[in-house]
């Protein structure tokens, strides 16, 4: 079933464990499924299985209920920039990255939104454990590197280590809307909630960060949005 793709179906996986490899950090590794307008439910990705996630790459892709037991490079991502006006919705379930030393090596965004007009919504009390850079990001230095995309977190869980929630970029019109997250231990900045950046064409220099950022038209979210346990 691993490495499969699936369009315009639900596919019930009943608890399953799935997975293929993990080359750490690579990038062009393969997905793990490849979804169109489609959706997965009640599975579990493997440790040294999760290779490039799962990847969305056209209409509304439903991953419900879905575990990742070690993150490889990403759980899931709208892969490139060709592939718009998709949504993403990650519903439930959760998502481990061990430490710098772990399978997936050094511990990054857990969603990636490289699509135009592209959506990544996290809901339905999605939970991350262990060690994360980001929840989610918007492709700072893609090709042809473009937008808006859009986010919308509510309802999510941050039971682990992080540096950042979510980063925009503000030059391509992002907007990220968040709302009932929970952040293991949070204080005022630590982490940082949603980052307004500059994105920029890949090798044309350095993506620039802005700052936290809170009630902007790119980062929808107000300090009682957030809540510590």
């Amino acid at each position: 079933m691993a490495g499969a793709s699936f369009t315009n179906e639900t596919v019930d996986c009943g608890g399953k464990t799935v997975g293929l490899s993990c080359k750490g950090d690579d990038e062009g590794q393969p997905a793990v499924f490849t979804l169109n307008n489609a959706t997965v439910k009640n599975m579990r990705i493997a440790a040294n299985g999760g290779s490039d996630g799962i990847h969305c790459v056209g209409g509304n892709c439903v991953l419900e209920n879905v575990v990742w037991e070690d993150i490889c490079e990403d759980a899931a991502s709208i892969p490139s920039v060709k592939y718009t006006d998709v949504t993403m919705h990650i519903k439930g379930g959760s998502a481990y990255n061990s430490a710098s030393s772990g399978v997936g090596g050094k511990p990054d965004k857990i969603f990636q939104n490289n699509g135009v007009r592209a959506t990544v919504k996290v809901t339905n009390g999605f939970t991350a454990l262990g060690e994360h850079g980001k929840l989610s990001r918007s492709c700072g230095d893609c090709t042809s590197n473009s937008g808006p995309r859009y986010f919308v977190i509510d309802g999510a869980k941050i039971d682990a280590k992080i540096g950042s929630i979510l980063g925009v970029n503000r030059n391509y019109g992002d907007k990220a809307t968040i709302r009932n997250l929970q952040i293991k231990g949070y204080k005022s900045g630590s982490p940082t909630v949603c980052e307004e950046w500059k994105g920029i064409q890949k090798g044309s220099g350095s993506t620039e960060k802005y700052g936290e950022f809170w009630n902007t038209q790119y980062c929808d979210v107000s300090k009682s949005d957030v809540t510590s346990f």
